[in-house]
């Protein structure tokens, strides 16, 4: 079988047994290869490091992450750690931006990862809610400084601290940010509060939609959503959700570019239902289905800590058989064994500089800071970049300026766990390759298929 290697300008090469590239000269595969932006994001197996005047390949990594990083993919990353080893790689473009910008919700989940931070935001920060002529100011400033740095399209990721459902003005920011900012619009929620207007402006403009299932039986859902009130957002309504957000992609005609994807905590009353809600979600359409460890070790019932030998084999043939099941890209845990991830620095496994405070920082509120997690939101001193307003060039300073840098000269030396730790890994060995040449002009990087 041949292996098909593609560039950012869309090149393809094939890989000889020599382990290197050729540009493939047949006109006639090479116009053949036409991948949808899903495809392409989905599709590859590895990422390649090349020489472009030898054609050797230098380094080869199968760490993908596409659902991370889509609507970008890992070669966005890596070719903006080569620009910035041209200058300086502390200005290197913001790629992606999560926004946590409505810290209430109408579920009470078990195991919340808000939680420790929400209440806490809503007392302790400048604005935790945006008016909308500021969100739009500050989206603008965002778009204006990455692009100046080399980044087109930052990904955008809406998930609020909240339910973003809730936010007033979500169609219209949605909207907003892909036709002014050319942003790709990602959006996660539970969906309980998704209007119409948010579901066609989703439809329309998002590139990535992630509804996260609390539980995936009647049961496990109603338990582990722990809503209030007698009216509550179900199991059964989140796959009527799912259905119609399919439904609206193929009405505009988005199949090819609109990512639909769902997220569930690997807990105990999810045991059995593994196999049959990816069979559902490839029936429906559904493109990705992730199955994840709970990311705290504060769980309830620590006898539940172990994996069951049960989930264990059923995530096990997912992994093996999920596209036959109809889906596109799942994701299991590395290591069946607990239930929560333990995401503690390994010393020998620390990167020396944490390039995601610098290409994926938060916005919370109108507060720019280096790190999602619940220790960093919560040091106005050490973690604040400051705050955004939306003034043009506001940005050169915050991000560049001495606060800046006496910030981010503490991680990741003084971080004892990350939740970024493969992101920063992975951009570690890329700088780490590119060191080793004194010309990066020559290096390329590509996608494997």
């Amino acid at each position: 079988m041949i292996k098909l290697a593609i560039n950012n300008q869309g090149e393809v090469y094939t890989i000889n047994n020599d382990n290197k590239i050729e540009l493939l000269n047949n006109s006639i595969i090479s116009k053949s290869i036409n991948l949808s932006l899903i495809d392409k994001c989905l599709k590859p197996k590895s990422m390649i490091m090349v020489n472009k005047l030898t054609g050797d390949i230098i380094f080869e990594t199968s760490e993908l992450y596409p659902q991370h990083f889509y609507p970008l993919t890992i070669l966005d990353y890596a070719n903006a750690i080569k620009r910035g080893m041209k200058s300086n790689v502390d200005n290197l473009p913001i790629l992606s931006i999560s926004t946590k910008d409505y810290p209430y919700c109408d579920f009470g989940c078990r195991e919340c990862l808000a939680d420790p931070t929400r209440m806490w935001g809503i007392k302790n920060l400048d604005k935790c809610v945006l008016e909308l002529d500021e969100y739009k100011k500050i989206l603008k400033e965002i778009a204006r400084y990455s692009k100046a740095r080399g980044c087109d399209s930052v990904r955008l990721e809406m998930c609020g601290e909240g339910n973003p459902d809730m936010y007033k003005h979500r169609a219209e920011i949605i909207k907003f940010a892909k036709e002014e900012c050319n942003m790709g619009v990602v959006y996660i929620s539970t969906g309980s509060r998704m209007s119409e207007d948010i579901m066609e402006a989703l439809a329309k403009y998002a590139y990535y939609i992630r509804i996260s299932l609390p539980g995936i039986s009647k049961e496990a859902y109603e338990y582990y959503s722990n809503q209030p009130g007698k009216e509550k957002f179900t199991y059964d309504d989140a796959m009527k959700l799912l259905k119609k957000l399919c439904a609206l992609r193929k009405k505009y005609k988005r199949e090819n570019e609109l990512m639909i994807g769902v997220r569930t905590c690997i807990r105990k009353k999810n045991e059995g239902h593994y196999i049959e809600l990816t069979e559902k979600l490839g029936k429906m359409g559904v493109n990705s289905f992730q199955m994840v460890k709970v990311l705290t070790d504060h769980i309830e019932d620590k006898k539940d800590i172990e994996l069951s030998e049960k989930t264990q084999e059923d995530l096990i043939k997912i992994s093996e058989c999920y596209r036959d099941l109809g889906l596109q890209h799942i994701q299991t845990p590395k290591l069946l064994d607990k239930l929560y991830i333990d995401r503690e620095f390994v010393v020998n496994k620390k990167p020396t500089k944490c390039f995601s405070s610098i290409v994926s920082p938060i916005l919370y509120g109108n507060s720019l800071i280096v790190c999602i997690h619940w220790d960093k939101i919560r040091d106005k001193d050490n973690a604040y970049y400051g705050i955004l307003t939306g003034k043009e060039n506001e940005l050169e300073e915050l991000m560049q300026g001495k606060n800046a840098v006496k910030i981010r000269s503490q991680y990741p030396q003084k971080c004892h766990d990350c939740c970024a730790l493969n992101d920063n890994l992975m951009l570690e060995v890329i700088r780490s390759n590119l060191a080793l040449f004194n010309d990066v002009d020559i290096i390329d990087f590509m996608l494997v298929y």
